[in-house]
């Protein structure tokens, strides 16, 4: 009996080791896809073995691969100043939101899953890639054309789960300087470490490449230019012109089902148009395809923010994806879930400004 008291209590014994085993299971499981990078390394402190784990280079990209959620804004206002907006203050941060790390003042330019494009503000206009989680950058080799000052950016990063490097492209619009109303696109890749002037050429007669960035989705870089969008593909090397009528004034462009779309906020009307057919324009008359399907959403219906106010007509929504769009009203910022029909407050002391910008980032470990 002695000894099965003694074996009972070993076992008594052994359950908390148990526990630490399902923990540290939890943790390279689900926290890699669920939790953001603030919340990890928070989880540093429990103990050697999870700092151990949480450290090590698989789980760290293992994180950057699976982490896909909209974390919050990098903000820079007029007078070049650089802050971090956390839709969730608690689980997103950035050490140094004022990206003090980098060797100059930079000027925001784009992100993609992790990593933030930058421009310095000095004479040599050096692009930057960095990870301001854990502040690893890259200066950029200088490209070899000249991109001005009114250049439009693209940083496209997919992580890939068999390949640990991380491997980037960024995409340039900028004005022709032989060809008036044209642009040209240079891309600079992270494998190669070099730039490349692509022999596409944009010409203005369908309108201007409008500011406020391009956006990356399925091999594709896209642009806004009056009523039309310009797409380049990345494999093929070559530039498409998609029409993009009935929607006017400020626009937005994003993901809605891994689909492209192009979204107009009007008080609190949002209308949505969704890339079904990009090719329906060229069928016969009679075809029943559209290019574009029309969705429409009644904002700050359930978050208690009031009614319309006449300021919020025609200000670009900050962010549209698939699960949450997030835009300002007056000097708040607000959320929307697409699935969940519910606007939420974003708990943050920064104030909305028009003359700021506005660059989405998504918390992760990613190594440069």
């Amino acid at each position: 009996m002695d000894k099965g008291k003694k074996l009972g209590n070993s076992n008594v014994v052994a359950k908390p080791d148990k526990i630490y085993m399902d923990l540290r299971e939890i943790i390279q499981e689900h926290a890699i896809r669920y939790l953001p990078a603030k919340s990890l390394c928070r989880f540093k402190a429990v103990c050697k073995g999870w700092k151990l784990q949480i450290s090590s280079p698989f789980f760290e990209h293992s994180q950057s691969f699976a982490f896909r959620s909209l974390s919050g804004f990098f903000c820079q206002s007029s007078d070049g100043s650089i802050s971090f907006i956390s839709l969730d203050p608690v689980a997103y941060g950035i050490p140094d939101p004022n990206l003090k790390f980098l060797p100059e003042p930079v000027d925001l330019l784009a992100s993609s899953h992790g990593l933030l494009c930058c421009r310095g503000r000095t004479n040599e206009k050096a692009y930057y890639i960095c990870n301001p989680v854990n502040q690893c950058w890259k200066k950029l080799p200088n490209p070899e054309a000249n991109h001005g000052q009114n250049t439009t950016v693209v940083l496209v990063f997919e992580p890939s789960l068999l390949n640990f490097v991380a491997d980037y492209k960024l995409i340039c619009a900028f004005p022709s300087t032989d060809f008036d109303g044209a642009y040209e696109f240079e891309i600079y890749s992270s494998l190669e470490n070099s730039w490349k002037i692509s022999s596409e050429i944009y010409f203005g007669e369908k309108g201007r490449i409008l500011k406020g960035g391009g956006f990356h989705l399925n091999g594709f870089v896209y642009w806004l230019a009056n009523n039309h969008v310009i797409g380049f593909d990345l494999k093929k090397n070559r530039v498409k012109v998609i029409p993009c009528y009935g929607m006017y004034g400020t626009r937005t462009l994003g993901n809605v089902d891994r689909k492209l779309c192009v979204s107009h906020r009007k008080g609190c009307e949002l209308s949505i148009l969704v890339l079904s057919n990009e090719y329906a324009n060229t069928m016969h008359m009679g075809a029943e395809c559209k290019t574009w399907e029309l969705k429409k959403f009644m904002l700050y219906n359930n978050a208690g923010t009031g009614d319309n106010a006449a300021n919020d007509c025609e200000v670009n929504l900050l962010s549209v994806g698939s699960d949450v769009i997030v835009y300002p009203k007056g000097k708040k910022f607000l959320s929307y879930g697409l699935s969940t029909k519910e606007t939420t407050n974003v708990s943050t002391k920064e104030e909305f400004n028009r003359s700021s910008v506005y660059v989405p980032y998504v918390n992760s470990l990613v190594c440069l």
